[in-house]
Order: C-alpha cells, then sequence, then structure tokens
C-alpha cells in the first residue's frame, strides 16, 4: 500500500525536488499529495537540508539581533521601524513564523529517517538525524515544551502532544549519538555516498560526526548551570561528556555552511542576502536595497562597543559587520527605538546574492570548547588557547582586511591600513584587549562573560536566536541596555506558543494558559537565573 506523508504543518512544507539540481532545489513546490514513499533520499535531501536553513539565516536572525542590543531601526527612511519588537509586543502572532516552518520543515528530514529503503542510506539517515536536532534544539530554546513523539507521523496523528521540554532535550543529545554511531558503523562498502546532495558537508561524514559533537556540547552547556539540581540531567551531563573527552569538534577554519546553489536571482539567492540586501541584480546598489537592510542597523552600544568607545580598544571587526550609509563619515548606531539613522549592514555579513549561508561557525565552536574546559567539563584543550583562536576564526571569517583603519591611539588613527590582514588585525586586537575586563582573557574577572560577549560581538547579524539565547542564560554581554519604547523591565525569555497552534492543535495546547506575561516570567528550563 502506498502512503502520503501527511503532516500536521504541512501547509506549510516546501522545496521536494522530483529533479534535483543546484537551481531545481531553490525553487518552492507544494509537495501535498505526493506519494513521498517513493521517492529516494537523493531527491529529498537538497530541499531538507536547505528549507529550514532559510528561517535561521532570516526570521531568527532577525528576531534575535532584536531581542538584544544588535540591531537598531533606521528611523529615518523607515516609520517606527520594528516597533513591535522594541516595544516587547508578544503575541501568538509574534515571530510565529520560526515555529511554523521548523515544525513543518523538518518533516523530510524525519522522512529519510524513518523510511525503509531498500539500499543502505545510513549516512544520509545519520546526517538528517543530527541537522533535524539542530533546529529542535532552538525550538525548545525559544518555546520550551514542544511536540516530539508525535511529529511528522503517518496517518491521522495529526494533534500531536506535547512533550515535556527537559525529556526532548535527552532525547536530541539520544539522536545525536545515535546518528554518529549509524555513520560510524554502517557497512561503507555498501552505503550509498550522499556527494553532491549534500549541500552542507559535500559527503563528508567526518564533518558531520564534528557538527553532532559539537552540537551535542552546545547542548550539555545549555543545561550545566541546572544539571546539579537535575538527577537526571547531571546523568546525562557527566556521561556525555566522558565520550566528548576524546571527541573531534568543529575546528578552526571549518564553518557549518549550506550552499544549494545560490543565484543573483528572485528566490534563488542566499536568503540573508535577499532578505538584508538587495534586489536580485541589484547587489550593492543603494538605490535598491531590501526593506530589512533600509531598517536594519547597529544599535549605539554596539558601535561604541567596537570602536573603543566602552572599554579603550578598537575592533576592526566593526568595519566589516557594518558600513557607513551616504552622507555618514563614520559607522553610527541608533537605541533601539530612538530617532536616529544607523548605519547599514557591512560586507562582512554582506558580501553577494551567492554567498553561502551560515548553519555554525567555526569561532562558536571553540568559543564552546573554551566554556567546557574553562568550566573543567571538558579535560584536554586550553580554554585561553581556544578562546583567542575564536576570536582569530571570527576576523578570519568577517574578512578584516586592507579596507579598515588605524585603531584608536594610532598616531594614524581612522587612516586606511594597506597592511592589515584578518592575522594581523586578530593579533592585534587579541594583545590590546587581553588585559581589559570583559573581552580580554587575562583581564577578565569572570572568563565567562569574556567568551559570551566576544561570541555575542562574533555571531551578531549571523546568528541573532544564538546569541539571545546566550544572553537569556548567561546574563551577558552586561549592562545592556533596553529598547527606549518598552515599558517591560526586563528582556523576553522565550516565545509565546503560535496562532498556528490555538487554531490546529488547540486541545494539547490549550492546557499551558499561556498569557503575554509568560514570555517574560516562565523561563526555559535551563535558564536558572
Amino acid at each position: 500500500m502506498k502512503h502520503i506523508f501527511k503532516l500536521k504543518y504541512a501547509l506549510s512544507l516546501a522545496l521536494l525536488c522530483i529533479t534535483f539540481s543546484c537551481d531545481d532545489v531553490l525553487v518552492n513546490e507544494d509537495p501535498n499529495g505526493v506519494v513521498i514513499d517513493e521517492l529516494q533520499p537523493e531527491v529529498i535531501l537538497p530541499g531538507a537540508f536547505t528549507v529550514p536553513s532559510a528561517t535561521l539565516m532570516t526570521t531568527m536572525n532577525d528576531l534575535g539581533n532584536t531581542m538584544i542590543a544588535t540591531w537598531s531601526g533606521n528611523a529615518q527612511q523607515v516609520q517606527a521601524p520594528y516597533f513591535t519588537e522594541f516595544q516587547y509586543q508578544l503575541s501568538t502572532d509574534f515571530y510565529s513564523g520560526i515555529w511554523d516552518n521548523l515544525m513543518a520543515r523538518t518533516g523530510n528530514l524525519t522522512q529519510i529517517i524513518v523510511n525503509d529503503y531498500s539500499s543502505n542510506y545510513d549516512y544520509f539517515k545519520g546526517a538528517s538525524k543530527i541537522y533535524r536536532a539542530f533546529y529542535f534544539q532552538y525550538l525548545v530554546d525559544l518555546y520550551g515544551d514542544i511536540p516530539f513523539t508525535d511529529i511528522h507521523q503517518r496517518g491521522d496523528l495529526l494533534f500531536p502532544e506535547y512533550d515535556n521540554q527537559v525529556n526532548v532535550y535527552i532525547a536530541l543529545i539520544n539522536d545525536v549519538n545515535d546518528a554518529i554511531d549509524q555513520i560510524q558503523n554502517t557497512d561503507a562498502n555498501t552505503a550509498v555516498d550522499m556527494g553532491s546532495n549534500d549541500v552542507i558537508m559535500g559527503g563528508n561524514m567526518n564533518m558531520w560526526i564534528k557538527f553532532g559533537n559539537t552540537l551535542k556540547l552546545r547542548m550539555l552547556l545549555r543545561i550545566s548551570d541546572v544539571a546539579p539540581s537535575n538527577p537526571d540531567l547531571q546523568t546525562v551531563l557527566n556521561t556525555e561528556f566522558a565520550s566528548l573527552n576524546n571527541a573531534e569538534f568543529i575546528g578552526f577554519g571549518e564553518n557549518v555552511t549550506i550552499n544549494p546553489g545560490y543565484s543573483d536571482e528572485v528566490d534563488r539567492m542566499n536568503p540573508f542576502a535577499e532578505t538584508f540586501g538587495y534586489a536580485a541584480g541589484e547587489f550593492g546598489n543603494t538605490a535598491n536595497e531590501t526593506f530589512s537592510n533600509l531598517r536594519a542597523g547597529p544599535t549605539t552600544f554596539l558601535v561604541e562597543f567596537l570602536n573603543g568607545s566602552t572599554n579603550g580598544v578598537a575592533d576592526s571587526r566593526l568595519q566589516r559587520l557594518y558600513a557607513p550609509r551616504a552622507g555618514q563619515a563614520a559607522i553610527q548606531g541608533n537605541t533601539q527605538g530612538g530617532g536616529d539613522q544607523p548605519s547599514r549592514i557591512g560586507p562582512g555579513l554582506l558580501s553577494s546574492p551567492q554567498q553561502d549561508g551560515y548553519i555554525m561557525t567555526a569561532s562558536e565552536s571553540l568559543f564552546l570548547q573554551s566554556e567546557a574546559v574553562f568550566k573543567g567539563l571538558l579535560s584536554s584543550g586550553n580554554a585561553k588557547g581556544l578562546f583567542e583562536s575564536a576570536i582569530l576564526s571570527s576576523f578570519i571569517r568577517l574578512g578584516v582586511d586592507t579596507d579598515d583603519v588605524y585603531p584608536l591611539g594610532h598616531p594614524l588613527e581612522g587612516e586606511l591600513n594597506p597592511e592589515t590582514t584578518p592575522e594581523l588585525a586578530a593579533n592585534a586586537y587579541i594583545n590590546a584587549s587581553s588585559n581589559v575586563n570583559k573581552i580580554g582573557w587575562d583581564g577578565s574577572t569572570d572568563k565567562l562573560e569574556a567568551i559570551i560577549t566576544q561570541k555575542w560581538i562574533d555571531l551578531g547579524g549571523t546568528n541573532g536566536a544564538e546569541t539571545w539565547i546566550e544572553y537569556t542564560r548567561t546574563g551577558y554581554p552586561s549592562n545592556m541596555p533596553l529598547p527606549d519604547i518598552t515599558n517591560r523591565p526586563n528582556r523576553p525569555l522565550r516565545l509565546l506558543y503560535p496562532t498556528s497552534e490555538y487554531t490546529g492543535n488547540s486541545a494539547n495546547v490549550s492546557v499551558y494558559n499561556q498569557t503575554v506575561d509568560t514570555a517574560f516570567d516562565l523561563p526555559v528550563f535551563w535558564d536558572v537565573d
């Protein structure tokens, strides 16, 4: 009997391509009614990898950068930019696309994982388990309890029950372990190679194992503060860190990126470039900026933090993260809700319509390792060395180059520095900041604050959701101002369940009795402060 793959969230599911090429994967198609059992993983995989990444690069990025003081709005060109965000007007419709898209668009990954195939597709299944866990961790981090056991089921199970968030985290860690075991122990002689169908790693299974270990490291650090009060979590933490002491992680220069063949055409551009950049065929033409590029820019808090005003150390990554608008002599910020014109997104974030999309950066992995070694959770490695390698990796990824200027205090302060390379710039910054509290290793009274603050600088604009979640977990960077126009005394801790749940799964979601205050008062389980 042929099965139709039914999803509760099927209305949003997209990118199933009957014939795959680098171009075809970027065309949205409605798969409702497709007899998906007959499609091989080679057909499903490119779209299954590509579609959820667009939500990570755009909607989740936008959310995170505005929930903490990274992005401000351009009040000179866009009326009331980010007004809803900066007033903290959270509702069941507020960024609901994150839930709707991730729940639906991981369904094809589940299909690869659970379907029985006549050939050995263990590599496809293992990679799909790791990649699905990556997104479901974010669903827990942003919402708390979520449907997991009952998701993506065949037949008539259209109203999935919610699982306890702690149990989901443990299940995701187990999924990653199962995936790594499946990849390592399959029969390599019969296993079908993912090859070019893998638009993330290009079929490099060792990189998938490293990605899985790094994802697991991130999850374990999330729970590391709450574990001592939960015996089950503490057991998981002890067991998993013991296994990670001999593991390989995403290393220096090993950014996890995706590129299924982005091009300078409508609906085929890199999603970040298409959302926060320019119209198709008009890249770099400021007369054809997208709405989001017109409205988005850095906060005054961020600009002053990086230009040396706050701590006396100029960070040349500022010139890569942002760029002056017409008439601006230097990069300018705005408060969240203020009336000024901030500078625009810069070339380190926005380089071309065809640029790779970032899933996880090498610098994030190195910061995670540094934290784990510093806390004594990993016994191998040098916490300071990993921290400084992460900063160097950040400079290289953002492309600090000859367009950058001499820092404050230099005899040629403000002039172009023709000898700057990412390595030289990073080493100069590391040396200058080493003894400075909150950004340098030696001078920071709280090493965790230095790690998370540097991670915020590195991931701001690349993975805003991660920076907001890490701020919620740690409270760093410290002294971050609230928006000018909010009456709330604190930032949101989470999102509310979306309208789609109340209309399509009301019996299960209604038991939570969420109100707007829930987003501010009820933390996710790992948030112990």
